[in-house]
């Protein structure tokens, strides 16, 4: 479960603007703390926890949308959905690379088709790093610093809700069974296998667990343990099959991009 949840001591009477800004504020940190650490290091594992704590945070978003003014609740959902994008590609070659090359090249080390494989999805891995640390950079003078600026804004709300339906524990549990409702449509939709149905699937799967997480201190037991271990199962089998689905589409630009050394064609006359 979500530390963060626990640590901001949640009670089921807390305002929803309130538990928005709380766990927020603490998301936020977690993201300017990854941030950092992508600027001084190159190592996946940053860029994942980096992903991650996005995650949380549009989870958070989601689940506090209808608590929030319009305004606001658009802007967090887009800022965030930018930042997130722009990670996207380099995350994809680095579990390409680790879950696949690697693999494959350890079973064959002396396959040469292999070999160019790796070097054009390290090439391309590397092309995609420089221009999402730019893109980064850029965000962190805008539009992160309007995102701090909103959080007082909105707990000062909170003092201002009056009625049982500005009360966290009613309102987290509509949210869940808002979204269990939406995850069951989008895995009907998802029974034919189509990749961008399994993918929204898989999105919508992984808000909804987020969301269990960070409202877990004012959620019944069936929602934090069974549901919640439902979700985890489920997310490991659809994350395999996307992983699959997205490997084989850069397995395919690799192919198309990389002359392979046993058919490369003859240097021109001439040429040195």
């Amino acid at each position: 479960m979500n530390a963060d949840a626990n640590s901001l001591k949640l009670r089921r009477k807390t305002r929803p603007a309130a538990a928005f800004a709380a766990l927020t504020q603490a998301s936020l940190a977690r993201i300017d703390a990854c941030l950092d650490q992508l600027q001084r290091r190159d190592d996946p594992e940053d860029l994942h926890q980096l992903r991650v704590a996005l995650r949380h945070a549009r989870a958070v978003v989601w689940a506090m949308g209808p608590a929030l003014p319009r305004q606001e609740r658009d802007r967090w959902k887009r800022d965030l959905r930018t930042l997130a994008r722009a990670t996207s590609a380099v995350r994809d070659w680095d579990v390409f690379l680790a879950e696949t090359v690697g693999p494959a090249r350890e079973r064959e080390p002396l396959d040469t088709v292999l070999a160019a494989i790796a070097d054009t999805a390290r090439q391309r891995r590397d092309t995609a790093r420089e221009a999402m640390l730019a893109a980064l950079a850029s965000y962190r003078d805008w539009p992160l610093p309007a995102l701090h600026r909103d959080l007082a804004h909105l707990a000062h709300l909170a003092g201002r809700a009056r009625g049982d339906s500005a009360r966290l524990a009613p309102f987290a549990r509509r949210r869940v069974r808002r979204g269990r409702k939406q995850l069951r449509a989008l895995a009907k939709n998802a029974r034919g296998g189509d990749p961008g149905a399994v993918h929204a699937q898989r999105i919508a799967g992984k808000r909804l667990r987020y969301v269990i997480e960070a409202l877990a201190p004012v959620l019944p037991a069936r929602y934090t343990r069974r549901l919640h271990r439902k979700l985890v199962k489920r997310q490991a089998r659809l994350g395999r099959q996307v992983d699959g689905i997205v490997a084989r589409r850069l397995m395919a630009e690799c192919l198309a991009v990389q002359a392979m050394p046993d058919d490369a064609p003859p240097p021109l006359p001439g040429a040195s």
